[in-house]
């Protein structure tokens, strides 16, 4: 009567025992989630989301500690300071061949037989308040500023985010503001490519979202963006300059 006893108290903890082995085995781990290649992304952007996470949406976005959205990214090729390095030297005869005669003052642009378009917010870019520029650009630098919000805007919507803007934060220069600017700006030189009208930055720390309650973290939409400038500079539209000390990528129509 005791070993029968005994037997099925061992039999119970057998069936017990496998019922909780087969119960871990049907558990998703992180790694069913996500394919290899989305987690060494995410990996790298840190903020690794967790399953338990009810904010998580899809497989490539989730809200993170601080109510920021974040999107996997790919890692760009290598640091902005390596892939965007095209100074002066590079962008001036870019500037030269397709932009105007600089020009000393706002007033001599009425006289400018080059046309130009004028550069206001629209659905591609935001133009911030310039203080040392005027909002115009040859048509060819407009076209290619347009182009890149767009596909800026297209991007980030194809990772899964909300639409979002670029902020135009410079464009043309005259003699006269450029000579102000130096006085402020250590980093502005006396031969600005933005005196040609083919030149204008873009800000890597300032996005404008559509919708005030959806926000994504500024690294991602940096990221994002260095992929779109990196296409156009290796396409031969524009070239590039990472300013880190001005936040902004630097940029002359080719």
């Amino acid at each position: 009567m005791y070993c029968r006893k005994y037997f099925i108290v061992v039999a119970l903890l057998v069936a017990v025992t496998a019922m909780v082995m087969q119960s871990c085995k049907k558990e998703k781990h992180y790694h069913d989630y996500f394919d290899k290649r989305q987690l060494d992304v995410i990996a790298k952007l840190g903020n690794k989301p967790k399953l338990e996470d009810k904010h998580l949406q899809g497989d490539t976005t989730w809200v993170d500690d601080n109510g920021l959205h974040r999107i996997a990214t790919y890692p760009l090729p290598g640091s902005y300071e390596d892939l965007f390095i095209d100074y002066n030297d590079v962008q001036i005869p870019h500037a030269r061949d397709n932009g105007f005669e600089p020009i000393d003052n706002y007033h001599d642009a009425y006289h400018l037989r080059q046309p130009l378009v004028k550069i206001e917010s629209c659905e591609a870019y935001l133009l911030d308040s310039l203080t040392h520029s005027m909002p115009y650009l040859v048509p060819k630098a407009a076209l290619v500023l347009e182009e890149i919000g767009c596909a800026f805007a297209d991007s980030v919507k194809a990772h899964g985010g909300s639409a979002y803007r670029i902020v135009v934060t410079s464009c043309t220069r005259s003699q006269y503001t450029v000579n102000k600017l130096m006085k402020v700006n250590r980093n502005a030189s006396s031969r600005s490519c933005h005196m040609y009208g083919t030149t204008f930055d873009i800000s890597w720390v300032h996005f404008e979202p559509y919708e005030n309650d959806y926000y994504i973290n500024t690294e991602d939409l940096k990221t994002i963006l260095g992929h779109v400038l990196l296409d156009f500079k290796n396409k031969k539209r524009c070239t590039v300059l990472y300013e880190k000390g001005q936040c902004c990528f630097h940029m002359t129509v080719i």
